[in-house]
């Protein structure tokens, strides 16, 4: 079984879906103390003042103040209808003025009292609060007092192994995804990623079945899908292939084929949000046809109907946020539900979520987490970041903030903010940086333009505690990219030449092409089959090229100075022009060299939003280091 497992989950990985499944400790207990008529009650051992809390029916009523202070819940007041959402870690709690029904995760329960509004204050039921956020309460008739306990929080939110335990649903599903499936009672959850888009159940020992979301980027159709899903069955034992549908009529198509060790079942729908799914069915050949074809029934009942009253829902989203929660490093923030993970595996103390923007931005988040080291600081890494962004970036497309203090959880960050532009888009990027007990963290945040609601909302919900370095150990931050650049001599056999380029920058084609490692800048180097170029030849290719395609001149041929050559044996001309593609604007500074071995063409490209001083004094070194063999 573990050959499947492997399987499976290289399947999640190569789909795109991000995997992860670390959940963290939350941070500190919760401790609260009042008195029944009593305004002045205690928070964690701090003295607050409030209206007083008051009993009605046996319940005690308490400002939601004290709620939202005491578990740093989220809270929303919609006065339309006078309801009151409360939102903690994944949980939901909605409750209205004056209504004895309330809400708990989209569950309906009966209150003892409804909530009411008393001095224009709102009061809600404690207990009912306080147990369904994880509380104990305790009441001591004699002397009127209430007392609300909940220990430090240090287990997974999500006990990935356990989470169907202790269930009686007889469904299990995913409300947000929308979809659910008959539970077995051995049914366990092996693997989950953070976006719900891969879950891998064991039915039995010798039974898996993983259920796969992702995106439909080539856009293909039923029939095309259907013909790769044969051709890949072809390569094992062939069953068969059908078109069937589920109980609410969505068409799938399931291919059946086997091979010397697993009988395979694969499952398709191509959903009408341009989605695909996968269901994945592996069960051991030991197997005989009858069993197989109970565990196969249970995929059968799988529909994209979720019914809340009677499924186990897997998913954490509320309000339309998710919760990234990690063990090790012992932080958690909630991010837009629609935000997938970006996995970088190299790394165990960086993060990344988000969605890309035509294929190029990420609009999302990040957190890295790195040790504090001698002389180093989080002022220090962010004002190093700063610069190197201001020296990188377009000062045209991008404007950067100065350096700002914010409260992140308790804990003093600098950030600043930047507002750029990119193929059309505009975003708003703000960076934080701050540290605590021996760790720091940065977390950077990126929306579109007039956003900036969801910066914040992603900020109020961040919670970390101390890190356990016997757990965790160091974790050295790489430098910030210095202003002065390492470079290295490269030789291109083919064509005789030697130039100096970036160590850090990846290199093509025998050495002929050149480009840093997140693509901002290209550098092209070619032999052109003239012997040399003059001014006169120069001026016609471009009138001929400024005709035929759209370009626009930005800077006129012109002599390159020798002082900006290698040798005195080479001399060339230079020319810039700006053209767009895919509605980006690409930046060409084109130099023509000649020399006694024939002419080069040395080609450097640049987006717009990174021609910044820092780029254009990069390739300027390059050319002046360009030497003929």
């Amino acid at each position: 079984m573990k050959r499947i497992l492997t399987l499976l989950l290289a399947t999640c990985f190569m789909l795109g879906i991000a995997a992860f499944t670390a959940v963290a400790a939350a941070p500190g207990g919760v401790e609260i103390s009042l008195r029944v008529g009593e305004s002045t009650l205690s928070i964690n051992g701090n003295p607050i003042e409030v209206e007083a809390p008051f009993v009605v029916d046996g319940t005690t009523l308490v400002p939601v103040r004290v709620i939202t202070e005491a578990f740093g819940a989220d809270v929303e007041w919609t006065p339309e209808t006078r309801q009151i959402t409360l939102t903690y870690r994944n949980v939901e709690l909605i409750l209205q003025i004056d209504n004895i029904n309330g809400y708990v995760n989209g569950q309906r329960q009966v209150l003892l009292s409804e909530p009411q509004l008393t001095n224009n204050v709102t009061m809600v039921p404690l207990r009912f609060i306080a147990e369904n956020f994880g509380a104990d309460v305790g009441w001591n008739a004699d002397t009127q007092a209430v007392t609300v306990v909940q220990e430090a929080f240090n287990a997974p939110i999500t006990d990935i192994e356990n989470v169907l335990q202790g269930s009686n649903m007889p469904m299990v599903g995913d409300s947000f995804l929308g979809w659910s499936m008959r539970r077995t009672p051995n049914m366990e959850l092996f693997f989950r990623q953070f976006d719900g888009r891969c879950n891998i159940f064991w039915l039995s020992d010798y039974t898996i079945v993983d259920i796969d979301h992702f995106d439909n980027f080539d856009n293909e159709t039923f029939a095309a899908i259907r013909a790769r899903e044969m051709e890949y069955a072809r390569r094992y034992t062939l069953i068969g292939q059908e078109v069937r549908q589920t109980a609410s009529g969505a068409e799938f198509i399931a291919t059946q084929f086997r091979d010397r060790f697993e009988f395979i079942e694969r499952r398709v729908f191509v959903r009408p949000n341009n989605q695909i799914v996968l269901i994945t069915t592996m069960i051991d050949n030991s197997i005989g046809v009858t069993a197989r074809d109970e565990y196969l029934a249970v995929v059968d009942t799988f529909d994209f109907v979720f019914r809340a009253a009677e499924t186990e829902d897997l998913s954490d989203v509320v309000n339309g946020k998710r919760l990234f929660d990690n063990r090790d490093l012992r932080i958690s923030f909630r991010v837009p539900a629609e935000w997938l993970e970006m996995p970088d595996f190299n790394r165990m103390n960086f993060f990344m979520f988000g969605n890309l923007y035509d294929d190029t931005v990420v609009l999302g988040a990040s957190i890295e987490v790195v040790s504090v080291q001698s002389g180093d600081s989080a002022g220090r890494w962010a004002s190093e970041t700063l610069e190197r962004n201001q020296r990188t970036y377009n000062p045209n497309t991008h404007t950067h903030s100065a350096l700002r203090t914010m409260q992140i959880d308790g804990s003093t960050a600098t950030y600043f903010q930047m507002q750029g532009r990119f193929i059309g888009l505009e975003f708003t990027n703000r960076q934080m940086f701050w540290e605590y007990q021996g760790y720091m963290y940065s977390l950077s945040i990126t929306v579109r333009r007039n956003n900036e609601a969801v910066i914040q909302s992603i900020v109020d919900s961040v919670r970390f505690e101390a890190i356990d370095p016997d757990v965790v150990g160091a974790m050295i931050r790489g430098p910030v990219e210095d202003a002065d650049v390492v470079f290295s001599s490269v030789r291109n056999t083919t064509m005789g030449f030697s130039v100096d380029v970036p160590a850090t920058w990846l290199r093509f084609d025998n050495n002929s092409t050149f480009t840093d490692s997140i693509g901002n800048v290209y550098i092209f180097i070619s032999q052109l089959e003239d012997n040399a170029l003059t001014i006169e030849d120069l001026r016609e290719l471009m009138d001929h090229m400024t005709e035929e395609n759209n370009i626009t001149i930005l800077r006129q041929i012109a002599p390159i100075p020798s002082r900006n050559l290698s040798s005195s044996s080479l001399s060339g001309f230079v020319i810039e022009f700006r053209t767009v593609l895919s509605g980006q604007s690409l930046y060409y500074v084109e130099y023509i060299i000649n020399s006694r071995n024939g002419a080069f063409l040395i080609t450097a490209v640049l987006p717009e939003h990174a021609d910044s001083p820092a780029a254009r004094d990069t390739i300027s070194r390059i050319v002046r280091s360009f030497v003929v063999n």
